[in-house]
């Protein structure tokens, strides 16, 4: 018999199989590739403290803004196809980088790679939420998580064993490998989610769907004001890391690779702990701990001098990312009724957009205007610190959103 919660939904979930599994494995190899060097990159080629804040402040809004309509369209007519159309088009973009360096051109690229790869997005999302249920929501996540983390520690241990007998400075060549790997395997999980089965929406209930759904349910209203704030403040950091990768510390491609990979290891390690753990005291208490624990990354890299700096810090932040990511993903799905999923996870993409959009432009400039009176390396050394008390000020907002899986279970969701 079917399970229905008073707001209307069946809870009735897909079995997760290992399409599925396969699915998340080569698509986040390929965005955990893309993610790792892209920015590095953009530094190799030359980019300044502004130019940078341009290239991922429109990163942002491209990959997110959109996704309102992309959840739509997936919910209307199919989300495994939007998933296989978004990474197959990503991919191509992402060979574009290797053939154009100018800061120009990778705006022009990464304008058209995020365009895409914000289709899938969203449609993604929702198939998760297919295959899953609110008892046991957070566990499946965690394993799904778990599976994506370890492809992303493979995919950069693969790329710091084969750069690592390279010598001498990094140069845009230096990134051949990651993104080759990167293309590959965004075609890859593109074409492996085309037999996925997904959840079939009854016209009656589809009928009633709204783009602007999410924004009329008032409790996620508030959860999306709240965290407006605290994405301009996590944002406000982006473009300033890779020049501590690059200019302070001087990390080569492998370096960059073992940092990556140890931060994935310790997720992988630890995304099933925080799914069990978000499903016995709720997804508030450790997206509240797991959000304001992340100040400490911009300040720690105010003060790092070696690669081995970095190694240890994105390891140890790496806790709290993992249980950000768990806790975030299970409380969006649990505020979101079926049909309408795919819209809660473009409204949080849109907002999040918008936010990290104007805080990596902000950043940008703000560190740019400084630098010209004080020098890069104090321009850089003071943006971090105001970045983390962004970060620690914003992250307190937290505290006046609703728990979810309490909410849901005095329902008998």
């Amino acid at each position: 018999m079917d399970k229905k919660s008073s707001r209307g939904w069946s809870e009735d979930a897909l079995k997760p199989n290992r399409i599925l599994y396969s699915v998340a494995a080569f698509t986040y190899f390929s965005d955990k590739l893309l993610g790792s060097f892209l920015f590095p990159y953009a530094v190799v080629t030359g980019v300044s403290f502004d130019q940078m804040g341009l290239i991922r402040s429109t990163r942002n809004l491209c990959q997110n803004v959109l996704q309102m309509g992309w959840g739509e369209i997936s919910e209307r007519f199919s989300k495994r196809l939007l998933v296989f159309l978004g990474y197959l088009l990503s991919g191509c973009f992402i060979v574009a980088l290797l053939f154009f360096r100018s800061p120009a051109h990778l705006l022009a690229i990464i304008i058209l790679q995020s365009i895409f790869w914000s289709a899938a997005v969203p449609a993604w999302n929702s198939l998760l939420a297919d295959y899953t249920k609110l008892e046991t929501r957070g566990q499946v996540l965690g394993k799904i998580g778990s599976v994506s983390q370890l492809s992303g520690v493979v995919a950069t241990v693969i790329v710091a064993f084969i750069t690592y007998t390279r010598s001498g400075q990094v140069t845009a060549d230096s990134f051949t490998v990651p993104f080759a790997l990167s293309a590959l395997t965004a075609a890859i999980g593109a074409f492996l989610a085309l037999p996925l089965k997904e959840s079939k929406i009854k016209t009656g209930v589809r009928s009633k769907i709204l783009i602007l759904s999410p924004l009329l349910d008032r409790s996620f209203r508030n959860f999306l004001i709240v965290g407006g704030f605290y994405w301009f403040s996590l944002a406000f950091a982006w473009p300033l890391f890779p020049y501590v990768t690059i200019n302070v510390v001087h990390a080569s491609v492998w370096q960059i690779a073992a940092i990556a990979s140890l931060s994935g290891l310790v997720v992988t390690a630890t995304q099933p702990k925080f799914g069990t753990l978000i499903d016995k005291v709720g997804r508030k208490p450790i997206l509240v701990i797991g959000r304001a624990s992340l100040f400490l990354l911009p300040l720690l890299y105010a003060f790092a001098e070696s690669w081995l700096h970095l190694l240890a810090i994105n390891a140890l932040l790496s806790l709290s990312m993992s249980a950000s990511i768990v806790s975030l993903r299970a409380y969006i799905m649990d505020s979101a009724p079926l049909g309408h999923r795919a819209n809660y996870v473009a409204a949080v993409n849109l907002v999040s957009g918008l936010a990290t959009s104007i805080g990596s432009l902000a950043s940008g400039v703000f560190t740019s205007q400084l630098s010209v009176s004080l020098g890069v390396e104090r321009a850089l050394f003071i943006g971090l610190i105001f970045s983390a008390i962004l970060r620690l000020v914003s992250s307190s907002g937290f505290l006046l959103i609703r728990e979810t899986l309490d909410k849901s279970r005095g329902q008998g969701g």
